[in-house]
């Protein structure tokens, strides 16, 4: 089945990579100590804010449209099939280029635990996990969601995505209340989303109708996060109820508009996948060259406080470089893995 470019689509892909990228540079980054003014510390939560309520539905918004798309196609099992072996396919070669590099780079073999195999490990200096643990989980993702399409009985369905969307809001607000970490990298937090993106291929309508009703409990659950990290609870980063709110807010009032085409959009759309992949070896190497003229870059930053000048910096070249990579690969046999 043939499913025509969705401006909106593209739209919602752009989104995400924009937020993945605000999440791991943070651009915007003030710096707190005993003599900061109360102005700048209220302004400083307000960024955090965001980034733990708005820029983290990124990772779930990627999986709603991919989800979205693999429901629209009417999945046989040969489409299944294509679509696992190039999944596959992504994350070998993705995994196969971290560990090369890793290795290059330390001169040590990795460890070779779970999450070596689900590509979370090893990490990067300065910047942390790898972030290929979202092609592992997209597999995942496909194979369940394969199994629950096939299901013949409507009502069977039914019951099963009742099951899967109160076990998950339960699960995550009873983690959440008693100040338990769910691991962002775990299935059990993306789950919820097969049987949202199922009826957003098949109930449309019905389904975004509810928009303004999935943005108040959005406010709603948002306020509620940003009451427990008051009380010293700082809960999952996925696994909250406002992420999966906020996420299918986002997803709901794009789908609600028409959209026109734009060139931009298209091209940040298409080459997320190569953004998502580069930007953090571009963030890694930048932060080795700041760390190893640390005593410059300090100066650099007392320049202007309290804003984190450096951080800034930092953020302008993982763009620059990481879309000139894109660029080039685009241009070589390689250009599979980046789009």
């Amino acid at each position: 089945m043939e499913i025509e470019r969705d401006n909106r689509l593209d739209i919602l892909k752009a989104i995400g990579i924009i937020f993945v990228l605000m999440w791991h540079l943070r651009p915007i980054s003030l710096t707190i100590n005993n003599n900061t003014h109360d102005i700048i510390f209220v302004i400083t939560k307000i960024i955090q804010t965001f980034e733990l309520q708005l820029y983290l539905t990124a990772v779930p918004l990627f999986y709603l449209v991919s989800l979205y798309l693999f429901f629209l196609k009417k999945p046989s099992k040969e489409y299944f099939k294509y679509r696992l072996v190039k999944l596959f396919k992504l994350f070998a070669f993705w995994s196969i280029f971290h560990n090369i590099f890793l290795i290059l780079l330390t001169r040590e073999l990795p460890d070779f635990s779970w999450e070596f195999i689900t590509g979370l490990k090893p990490s990067l200096p300065f910047v942390g996990d790898s972030v290929f643990y979202f092609l592992f989980n997209l597999i995942g993702l496909t194979i369940i969601s394969f199994s629950y399409v096939i299901i013949n009985s409507i009502k069977i369905r039914k019951i099963i995505s009742c099951i899967i969307v109160l076990f998950s809001f339960s699960f995550f607000e009873i983690a959440y209340i008693n100040n338990l970490n769910i691991p962002y990298h775990w299935l059990i937090n993306f789950i919820i989303y097969i049987p949202i993106s199922f009826y957003l291929a098949n109930n449309q309508e019905t389904i975004l109708r509810l928009r303004f009703t999935y943005l108040l409990a959005y406010i709603l659950f948002s306020a509620h996060d940003i009451y427990l990290r008051t009380v010293g609870n700082y809960g999952s980063i996925y696994g909250r109820i406002s992420i999966v709110c906020g996420a299918l807010t986002i997803f709901s009032f794009i789908f609600s508009q028409k959209i026109s085409v734009n060139w931009y959009i298209q091209k940040l759309s298409k080459y997320s996948l190569g953004i998502f992949a580069l930007h953090k070896y571009w963030q890694y190497l930048l932060f080795l060259l700041v760390n190893q003229n640390f005593e410059f870059a300090i100066s650099i930053n007392l320049l202007v406080t309290p804003l984190n000048i450096i951080f800034m910096i930092v953020s302008i070249l993982v763009i620059f470089f990481t879309t000139l990579s894109v660029y080039l690969l685009k241009k070589t046999s390689f250009k599979q893995f980046i789009s």
